[in-house]
């Protein structure tokens, strides 16, 4: 564990507030505006955290009370919220870690590993 890895964090967490969404697919959720008939609530998949009444719970607050919700794939609420707003970006990251030459090979090697990573020295060329 770096030090730095709490920039990485804290930068993705001002992206996720701002509405980016780093190295992550939309929810795979269909979501219609009806205009009467109340909630429609299919879903496909097993969902142990969101269901019915949280989905309801979640319109209501946006002043929604008709509409048809299919959902694909297991969500949280928080995912459903971005699928109503409509305005999130998802976006995939390489994250690029400098001046590889000042630490130790391990360091390196670990790095190096990480998921959507990439460990560069501009001084020696790697």
């Amino acid at each position: 564990q770096l030090k730095d890895d709490s920039q990485i964090s804290l930068l993705t967490r001002e992206l996720e507030n701002i509405g980016i969404r780093l190295n992550r697919s939309p929810p795979d959720v269909g979501f219609t505006r009806t205009k009467g008939g109340g909630l429609r609530f299919n879903s496909t998949v097993p969902l142990p955290d969101f269901d019915k009444d949280a989905c309801q719970t979640i319109l209501h607050q946006y002043r929604i009370f008709n509409a048809d919700v299919v959902v694909r794939e297991e969500i949280t609420g928080d995912d459903f919220i971005d699928v109503i707003d409509g305005n999130r970006k998802y976006c995939k990251v390489i994250y690029v870690y400098n001046k590889a030459d000042m630490l130790p090979l391990k360091q390196v090697d670990e790095l190096a590993r990480r998921p959507n990573s990439v460990v560069i020295s501009t001084k020696q060329r790697l």
